[in-house]
């Protein structure tokens, strides 16, 4: 009986091991566009690698348009 029981609980106890563990924060400090006071943004490491990619390919866009416009044309 005392077997069934230790049994029962161990069984009970096993999944909450197997629950992936959150992924750890990582905290950046913004400044709002007319705002003195930066806040935290906090996100995981995979969110800030999507944020920073995408701001990078906007920043190249942003100076290759500036490139073409400022190139002369030619007719």
């Amino acid at each position: 009986m005392l077997t069934i029981l230790l049994l029962a609980a161990a069984t009970q106890a096993a999944p909450a091991a197997d629950t992936p563990k959150p992924e750890k924060k990582i905290c950046r400090r913004e400044v709002t566009t007319g705002s003195i006071m930066a806040r935290p943004v906090c996100r995981t490491k995979v969110e800030w690698t999507q944020i920073d990619t995408q701001n990078a390919a906007n920043a190249g866009q942003a100076l290759d348009q500036r490139s073409y416009r400022m190139s002369p044309q030619r007719d």
